[in-house]
Parts: C-alpha cells; sequence; structure tokens
C-alpha cells in the first residue's frame, strides 16, 4: 500500500530526487535508439488493510475484474496484469460458462497474464517459508488445473523489505524473473539537495543497478534470478514540475486516472501535446537508470481500474499521439504483459547473455537417470548480488529529514507489531500441517479399505482443511501478519484464523486420530481436542485417554504438559499399560493453575495413546500393600492390576514450591548436562536474576549470563516503524514475586515483575535417564541419538505493555565477543547480520531501529575464537538485535499513542500473550549439530486428544483401539524433514497420487557429522503400502521435472539445504 495521504510530502521526494523540472522541448535527435516501453496494466489488491478481505472482494474487485474482462474483450491491443489469486478464483467461480470461456479465451491469448501467480503478496520478513511455498501452491494449483499454465515471474511489489528466500523459493518454482520495489530509499535514489542531504545515496541510480542478477543462498549457489527493482513505485507515473506561468512554483501532474483529477488531468485535444510531453520527460528520465533502451513502466496502483475504460481511455490518446511522433519523441509505447518486457530484455542484450547446461543425476536401484537442464544466467554487463537481502526497508519523509537531519522512517517495527497475531498464525499452520498429514493417512486407508464399519467422511474433512488453507494463504498477506492493518480488518483476520482452528480442532483432528486408531469400528468414538473432558470435576477411579500425534518424520521422545484440575493426584500409563514417572507443578506464572509433566514417545508421523488415572492419595510407593488405596474402591481398576492388564502405579510426583524472599544466597536449577545460578541484582531492582551458567560437559563453571526484561520508550512509533526514545533500560517490577519449583523431571525459578509480566525458565532432566519402575522394558535407543530435553532450558515470557512502551528481553554474556550474528531467513537459513550504521548515519534511534530484523525462529550470536555461542529458538516471529558485543535483544510487544496517519489509529495492543523461546549455550560445534532439529521440534508440538475411557472400561478400549499408529517402518535419517505430505483437490477419490517435499535441514558446513549429503528410499519408510510411480516436480507441483515411469525403487540422493518436491503413487500391499 503506497500512502496516498504522504501524496504531497511524495512530491518533495521527487523534486531532490529529479531536480527541478521545466517544461521544454523534448530531444528529438534520431541518432538516439528508440526507447522501447511497456505499459504494465495491473491493480495491486491487498487481501485485507483497510477493509477487509470480504468488503474489498465485494466493494473494489469485482468492478476492477467486470470491467478489465469487459474491456479486454472489446479491445484486443488491451492487455492486464493480475496477481492475487484468492480473489481471482473467487471472482471466477461466481461466474457463468459463457464468461469463462471468454476468460480463458483471454489468458490464451496472454491479454489477461499472471504474475505471481500466489493466494497473495506475501510479506517477506516475517512469514515461516512452509506458509510461504503453501500460499504459493494455493494459486499455482488453481491456476494449473483450471487453465494448464505455469506463473513464470515474481511480482512482489508492496512487501516491506525482499528477502533472499523468495528468489530461493521462485526458483524451485520454476519462475525465470523477479520484479521488486520496497527497498531503502537510500539505495534507489540520490538525495543531494540542500534540504535532504545523504551522502553516498542513490547507488542503484548512479550504477544503473535496478536490475541484477540475483544469488540469494550460500547454501545453493547455482540457484540464482534474474530480479528487476521498480524504479518509482508501482503506482502509475507522475512528476514534479515547475508550473511555468509562475516562477518558483511546483506542482505534481500524472497519469493515474482514477486519482485526483487536478493532478490526473483527462487527456483533451488542448492538453495532449503538453501531456505528452510530460510523460516522455519521465520515460528518458527513467531509461537512464536501466542498462538497455527498454522502461518498464507501471500503470495501475491499489485497486485500480475500477473504471477501466477512464483508465485506457486517456491512456489510448496518449499512446497513439506519442507513437504518431516517433521521430519527435524517440519512443514507442505499448500495452504489455510484464514477460514481454524480460523478453525483449533478453533479445537485446543478447551479446551479453550466455546459455548454461546443468546436469542432474537421479540414482535407482537398477537405473542411473541424467536429466540434462539448459538456463539462462547473465553476463558481466549485469551486477550480481549474493547472500544478501534488503532488510530493512526504511523510507526517506522530507518532514521527517527537516526534524531529525536523517531519515528515520525504519520499517523494523511491524516484525513485532501485534505479537499475538503473528503467534496464532504459526499455531496455526502447524495445526493445518497435523491436519493434512493425519488426512492423507486416512485417505490412503479408506481407498484400500473395505470394512464398511471403518467408513468416515472425508470430503466433508477435505472441505474443512481447503478452507483452513485458504486462511492461512490470506495471513500471509504483507499487510496480515505483520500487523499493519486497521483494528476491525486485524480482528477480522483473527476472527477467520479462530475459526478454522476450531473446525480443524472439533472437527478434522479428532475424527482422523480416531479413524486411524480404531481396529474394529469407530462407533464409541468420543474424541476431543478440548481437555474440558480432564478438566470437568473428575473422580477417583476415572481413566482419560490421551492420544498424541507426532508430524515429524522422526520417533520423537519428549516432555508435554497437560492442565489438571487443582489438587488432582494422577497416575500415568504409557501406550504398553506401563505406569510412568510424572511430576504435578502448580505455575504461578499462570494464575496458580495446576500442570502435569510426563514424558511421550511417538513413532515418527505416528500416535501414541497415553492414559491418566484419577487416583485418590498422594502415597508415592508401589508396594503391593498399598496401590489398591491409591485406586480407592474402584473394582474395576483392582481387577485390572491383580491381572496384569495394568503395572502397579506410579503416583505422580508432587513438586516441591519455594516461594522465594531476598537473601545473598544463590538459586540453582539444573541437570546433568547443565545448572543455571541466579542472583538478587542491585542493578536490576534486587530482582531475582539469571547470572551465570555451568556446562557440567565441558567442566566450566560460572560461565556469565544474564537475562531481563527490557523496554524501550517510544519515539512516534507505529505498527510500521521502530523509532525508539533513547536505549532500553531494565523493566521497572510492581511488587514482585520469586518461586522455585523443584522435581525429578522439571524444575522452575519463576520471576512475577507485575500482574501480567512474568518469566519462568524451565529446566528437564533428560528423556533418556527419566526412570521407570522396575516392570517397565528398557526404552528404546533414542532415534535422534544427540536430541534430549537435557540440552536445552525454555522461558516462559508473559508480557505486556503501556502506552508508548515497548517490552522485550536482554540476554547478555562476557564470555561472547561476537564475531557473528546470524538471523533465520524465514526459518529456511541462517543469514549473517552484523551491527553497522549505513550511510554514516550514527543517530541513536537509527542506530537502534536499523539493527533491529526479522526472526522467524533462530537467533544466535558466536565467538569464533572461544567457540561460545548462545542460540535463541522460537516459534513465533519477532524483531530481534545484537546492539553490543555478547549482547542479544528480542523485542515481544509494542504499543503506542501515535496516530499513524495512513491507518488513522494508534497501535493500541492490549493483549498478553505467552511467548516460549528455547536457549541453547555452550560449544558451538555442539549447538550447531542440534540447533535445527530442535527448532523443528519447537515449532511442531506434539498435539494431544481426549477421551473418557472409564464410559466403556481401558479393557473394552484397548480391544477397539489401538495405542500406536505407526504409518512408517523406521523413523527419517536424523537430518531429513518430510516438509509436506499432502492431497489436492482433483486427487480426491479414486487417485492415489500425493505431494511430498522432502528438505535435507542442516546447511553447508554447519555439522561435521550432519551436513552431508542425504540417501534415501522411499519405500524403505512406508508401512504397508507400495509406492508405485514417483515423479520430481517443480516446488508448486505444476511442473514434472524428472518423470519416472517404471516400479523401481527409486534412491534419492539431497545435499545440504536441499529441497525436493515430488508427486508419488501409493497402492496398498
Amino acid at each position: 500500500m503506497f500512502y496516498k495521504t504522504f501524496g504531497y510530502l511524495f512530491i518533495y521526494l521527487i523534486i531532490l530526487i529529479s531536480g527541478t523540472l521545466s517544461q521544454k522541448e523534448i530531444d528529438s535527435s534520431n541518432e538516439q535508439p528508440i526507447i522501447e516501453v511497456f505499459l504494465v496494466p495491473h491493480s495491486h489488491c491487498d487481501v485485507g488493510w483497510l477493509k477487509t478481505v470480504e468488503q474489498y472482494y465485494t466493494e473494489n474487485v469485482t468492478l476492477i475484474l467486470n470491467n478489465v474482462i469487459e474491456t479486454l474483450t472489446n479491445d484486443k491491443s488491451k492487455k492486464f496484469n493480475w496477481a492475487e489469486i484468492i480473489y481471482f478464483k473467487r471472482w471466477w467461480n461466481d461466474q457463468n460458462e459463457t464468461l469463462q470461456n471468454q476468460v480463458k479465451q483471454l489468458i490464451s491469448n496472454k491479454q489477461f497474464y499472471f504474475v505471481g501467480g500466489g493466494w497473495t503478496q506475501n510479506d517477506e520478513a516475517i512469514t515461516d517459508y512452509q506458509a510461504v511455498i503453501n500460499q504459493m501452491t494455493l494459486g499455482h494449483q488453481f491456476l494449473f488445473n483450471e487453465f494448464g499454465i505455469k506463473p513464470e515471474i515474481g511480482w512482489q511489489i508492496d512487501p516491506f523489505g525482499p528477502s533472499t528466500l523468495t528468489p530461493t523459493l521462485f526458483k524451485l518454482m520454476d519462475f525465470k524473473y523477479h520484479v521488486i520495489n520496497r527497498i531503502d530509499e537510500r539505495i534507489k535514489y540520490v538525495f543531494n539537495a540542500t534540504e535532504m542531504n545523504i551522502p553516498e545515496s542513490g547507488i542503484m541510480t548512479t550504477e544503473r543497478e535496478f536490475e541484477f542478477l540475483w544469488y540469494p543462498s550460500s547454501n545453493n549457489p547455482n540457484i540464482s534470478i534474474f530480479t528487476h527493482v521498480l524504479d518509482h513505485h508501482y503506482d502509475s507515473p507522475s512528476l514534479t514540475i515547475e508550473d511555468y506561468e509562475i516562477p518558483n512554483l511546483t506542482y505534481t501532474s500524472g497519469f493515474d486516472f482514477e486519482g485526483n483529477s487536478k493532478i490526473n488531468p483527462p487527456i483533451t485535444i488542448i492538453n495532449i501535446r503538453f501531456r505528452a510531453d510530460l510523460l516522455v520527460k519521465i520515460i528518458k528520465e527513467r531509461i537512464d537508470l536501466f542498462r538497455h533502451n527498454n522502461l518498464l513502466l507501471p500503470f495501475g496502483g491499489d485497486f485500480r481500474f475500477q473504471d477501466s475504460k477512464i483508465e485506457f481511455n486517456n491512456m489510448d490518446k496518449l499512446i497513439k499521439f506519442i507513437n504518431s511522433n516517433q521521430q519527435t519523441y524517440g519512443v514507442n509505447i505499448k500495452y504489455s504483459t510484464v514477460d514481454e518486457y524480460f523478453e525483449k530484455v533478453i533479445q537485446d542484450t543478447n551479446n551479453i547473455w550466455k546459455e548454461t547446461t546443468t546436469t542432474t543425476t537421479t540414482t535407482t536401484t537398477t537405473t542411473t537417470t541424467t536429466t540434462t537442464t539448459t538456463t539462462t544466467t547473465i553476463g558481466d554487463e549485469f551486477p550480481k548480488l549474493s547472500n544478501l537481502d534488503y532488510f530493512d526497508y526504511t523510507k526517506c519523509d522530507y518532514n521527517d529529514y527537516q526534524n531529525y537531519k536523517t531519515c528515520s522512517l525504519y520499517y523494523s517495527g511491524f516484525f513485532s507489531s501485534y505479537s499475538e497475531l503473528k503467534q496464532i498464525s504459526r499455531q496455526s499452520d502447524s495445526l493445518l500441517r497435523i491436519g493434512e498429514f493425519l488426512f492423507s493417512f486416512a485417505n490412503l486407508l479408506s481407498n484400500n479399505n473395505d470394512d464398511n464399519d471403518f467408513n468416515i467422511q472425508l470430503n466433508e474433512i477435505y472441505n474443512i482443511l481447503v478452507q483452513h488453507r485458504n486462511v492461512s494463504g490470506i495471513l500471509t498477506h504483507h499487510d496480515a501478519i505483520t500487523g499493519t492493518a486497521k483494528t476491525n480488518v486485524r480482528d477480522n483476520y483473527l476472527f477467520m484464523l479462530n475459526q478454522v482452528q476450531l473446525n480443524t480442532m472439533n472437527n478434522v483432528i479428532p475424527n482422523i486420530v480416531g479413524y486411524l486408531l480404531s481396529n474394529k469400528s469407530i462407533e464409541n468414538f468420543d474424541y476431543s481436542c478440548n481437555n474440558k473432558i480432564i478438566m470437568n470435576s473428575p473422580q477417583v477411579g476415572d481413566i482419560f485417554s490421551i492420544s498424541f500425534t507426532n508430524s515429524l518424520g522422526w520417533d520423537r521422545s519428549e516432555y508435554i504438559q497437560i492442565q489438571l484440575p487443582p489438587s488432582t493426584i494422577v497416575t500415568v500409563y504409557n501406550y504398553n499399560l506401563i505406569s510412568i514417572q510424572s511430576q504435578i507443578v502448580q505455575r504461578f506464572d499462570k494464575d496458580n493453575q495446576t500442570f502435569l509433566y510426563f514424558n511421550v514417545e511417538t513413532p515418527s508421523l505416528g500416535i501414541s495413546t497415553y492414559f491418566i488415572i484419577i487416583t485418590s492419595t498422594a502415597t508415592t510407593t508401589t508396594s503391593d500393600d498399598d496401590y489398591k488405596e491409591s485406586f480407592g474402591d474402584d473394582e474395576l481398576l483392582i481387577y485390572l492390576l491383580e491381572n496384569g492388564i495394568l503395572s502397579k502405579p506410579i503416583l505422580s510426583e508432587i513438586s516441591e514450591i519455594s516461594e522465594l524472599s531476598l537473601s545473598s544466597s544463590q538459586i540453582t536449577i539444573g541437570n546433568s548436562k547443565f545448572n543455571l545460578n541466579f542472583n538478587y541484582l542491585n542493578e536490576n531492582y534486587n530482582l531475582l536474576t539469571l547470572t551465570s551458567f555451568d556446562d557440567l560437559i565441558e567442566n566450566e563453571y560460572s560461565i556469565p549470563i544474564t537475562q531481563n526484561y527490557i523496554e524501550y520508550i517510544s519515539g512516534n512509533d507505529n505498527s510500521y516503524i521502530f523509532k525508539p526514545n533513547g536505549l532500553p533500560v531494565n523493566l521497572k517490577p510492581e511488587s514482585p514475586k520469586f518461586y522455585k519449583v523443584t522435581g525429578s523431571l522439571v524444575q522452575m525459578v519463576t520471576i512475577l515483575y507485575t500482574s501480567n509480566c512474568s518469566q519462568t525458565y524451565i529446566v528437564y532432566n533428560s528423556t533418556n535417564t527419566a526412570t521407570t519402575n522396575n516392570d517397565s522394558p528398557p526404552p528404546p535407543p533414542p532415534p535422534l541419538e544427540l536430541i534430549n530435553d537435557e540440552q536445552y532450558f525454555e522461558i516462559d515470557n508473559i508480557v505486556a505493555a503501556g502506552w508508548n512502551k515497548e517490552i522485550g528481553s536482554q540476554f547478555s554474556s562476557e564470555s561472547i565477543n561476537n564475531d557473528k550474528t546470524f538471523f533465520s531467513s524465514n526459518g529456511l537459513e541462517l543469514i549473517e547480520r552484523n551491527y553497522k550504521s549505513l550511510f554514516n548515519d550514527t543517530t541513536q534511534f537509527n542506530m537502534i531501529a536499523g539493527n533491529y530484523y526479522p526472526v522467524i525462529n533462530t537467533i544466535q550470536i558466536l565467538d569464533n575464537k572461544s567457540k561460545k555461542q548462545l542460540t535463541i529458538l522460537t516459534k513465533q516471529s519477532f524483531a530481534a538485535s545484537s546492539q553490543n558485543n555478547g549482547e542479544l535483544n528480542l523485542l515481544f510487544i509494542r504499543r503506542s499513542t501515535d496516530n499513524f496517519v495512513t491507518l488513522n489509529e494508534t497501535m493500541n495492543d492490549i493483549s498478553n500473550p505467552l511467548i516460549k523461546i528455547r536457549v541453547l549455550f555452550g560449544n558451538s560445534n555442539s549447538i550447531e549439530n542440534i540447533r535445527t532439529p530442535h527448532s523443528l521440534l519447537l515449532e511442531n508440538p506434539l498435539l494431544p486428544v481426549y477421551s473418557m475411557v472409564s464410559d466403556i472400561t481401558i479393557d473394552k478400549w484397548i480391544s477397539i483401539y489401538n495405542t500406536v499408529f505407526k504409518p512408517f517402518k523406521t523413523s527419517l535419517p536424523y537430518n531429513l524433514h518430510l516438509l509436506t505430505f499432502t492431497k489436492q483437490q482433483d486427487f480426491i477419490g479414486a487417485s492415489l497420487d500425493y505431494f511430498l517435499r522432502f528438505l535435507n535441514i542442516y546447511e553447508v558446513s554447519q555439522s561435521e557429522s550432519f551436513s552431508q549429503p542425504i540417501e534415501f528410499s522411499l519405500t524403505n519408510y512406508f508401512n504397508n503400502f507400495n509406492i508405485t510411480n514417483i515423479r520430481e516436480s517443480s516446488l508448486t507441483f505444476n511442473s514434472i521435472i524428472n518423470n519416472n515411469n517404471n516400479n523401481s525403487t527409486n534412491l534419492i540422493i539431497l545435499n545440504p539445504l536441499n529441497l525436493i518436491s515430488l508427486i508419488i503413487t501409493i497402492n496398498k500391499n
């Protein structure tokens, strides 16, 4: 969204960039080659911003598409470019067959052309890579299935900064070219006027670097894409010129014919020469920015072409006039699709473009297939950009510059704005992923099962998942997850998210889990994702089953927490009906609620069922004399125990809780690998504060590390902009309280800052060392030999912000003189971002804001000399920065009274979210071995569903339901991640085709042990099913790369951080 309300301020920007212009004779030298202008009609249709998605569609988009299609149908010279498939698909489905056939013809004629082709133009800063892939797949699958077309050009013209992920993914989608727009204006433009002077600005202008070959990934150096930066935004052209009648007076005139008619007057016989001169003046100024004689000139803007006739009719007159006076103007203009521009650039620069051949080898057990691909790359004429992106996006406003003598509009605020929305969006994506996996397995079983007792309404379930996909795609929009929409629109996003999550939780997950676990019928199924079934006054002897779904391709063994009613004692049984250890904890940071902790083991992509039995006593022994007392007078339970159906119960351990008072003694919690040491610090309001770390593996003690809440004071901040008023200070507590929780499974230290701000440190004992009773079988060998819960500690941050406050967390360690700081680029790979000043600007608030960057799942600082590393993992996005050596700042929540002019409302975030982070601290080599798997485990938690077993008795329950669903024969390799396992609409029913994506999760040189190629065969994993065909495809499954139609077992080789997409056919054995 361009800030139209800043229109007059933008006038000053144009003056300063272009210089003061006067009406003068256009250069008509015949020695100059003809400038080819590709006028690109388009409409940028935000998927929510100032209006809701529904309002935009009904009030604006329908007018645009109705009128544009009519215009294009009546005039074959007209062309139009469209990006947002969410709107087009809905409009398409509303049309009759006759109109649909007309539109198909327009698409076939390339009059109506799709750019990008995603569900929306996603944000590139804080979206997770899987969400980006999913939303692009939504759009691409519709276009491929409906029209047989595959988009080839990226069109990301409004997100607030381009990331390295986007060109990487687009290349994997077989895109040829990429168009971007919003980058730091000091890179684009030369600011050298008296009123606004920025030394070294405008390198793209002075070096003509608005087009370049982008090599975005250091892990995949062969990936590149030719990228074009819009030179003057995506609106119709405009220019500020001198009034020839009134000296020293300037005004803006442009060609947005649906805009202000005083600035954009319609074309008449009287003004056509003056207006044509002006348009040619714009063209000739802009062509100097490029290294050839072709100009891509956007014609449109936000929701433009609602009146397509007025736009096209006026421009028709100018095109005809200019083209008929080619000797005078030296310009040829035509309506164009974006691909026409790039094809002409290739043609005209043929002497500097070259063909390269890439050979890909696919090895099977019987054959080796070599695929040769010819791709176009660029010679030395165009610059190359490697391993860099364009964050932070920065605007230079004239009035702002007059106040501060610097550009101060750093778009690093939206990385943390409205954190609850960001959190719920990521939770929703995780839930959707589980639903997709479960549905695929259910569909597999359903298509191969003749027993009518196992009927399940898969079509209804699928429709729920489709709606969930659609909303997930909407939330990736660059004004949705960013928190930069108006309040009512943001509320609408949350409403949609909550609706699809509830629908998936109530009607998808429990039904499929019951179906997959059933071994006779599903008549008695009563699973629920809501644990109110346990919270609703349970009685002694009540038995509850909890089935945990694992959406990762690895066997897992980890601690989970389940809320219990107060003063409840339980015993926990695993899937073999063996009693296991558990611990009950009262959480003072969560309104004194009670939680049960125990270890859960789940097979890869499978389900494991555990049982909770309500007992009557807190006795902790399990001798023959007292286990009957534990179950009271429940004759059935006693019968099950005496007949060996249940093992002897191990009652839940009641945690020891201490309220701590101010003292000089050190407080310590820890496990076999490390200790966390806390002390009361005078410099931190006498708060109990983490002060040191004991590394018990390396025998290093009292390693300094501190962590505490900090706050910034807002200075004209808004949901987009971060402009703090000074350095952060420690958050001042109000009547703080401190608690220590100890037990054999989990230990905690809780610090209550205020009634709505707290931090709880959580340390687990290893899942490999937690013991069961003597009747239990030995635990299986850990599938992830390096992964366990003792390797990290967690901090539950519950935060809230007062007016003009921005609350975060600060880590500091003198043991790290960080040579390097790394941030996750959309969650896929790390990118190095070290503290720096830009354009010699050392203004304090800019040094702060300009060094905050988006975190998707990982941020870390590293000392190469000492090999110490601090890594923070998260499952929601926020801003972070390393402002000093050994320091990491995380920005959680923001609130400001600034009445931002575009939205015309304050940033009033009154939420009180819990933001969990996982912390790895110590030797960098050890951390790099485990960092990425721990990130995936944190982002993809086990999902519980609940059932009341005692209604049908546990012996009958285990005769109806299996306690384990194991779809894979064995766990995937440690470094291999099954990213996607899904079915699309056209494949529902008889077809047995599925979409899969696999990712080698380790980066090049990340780990000596695991940054290696992976060799695997799918047939080694699927239980009871034959894979009869494997086809390698593009990332969005709309193009076959390698079609292997034999029945051989395919061996797939995947290099570090490589991603492969497969369409597979599966039949039951």
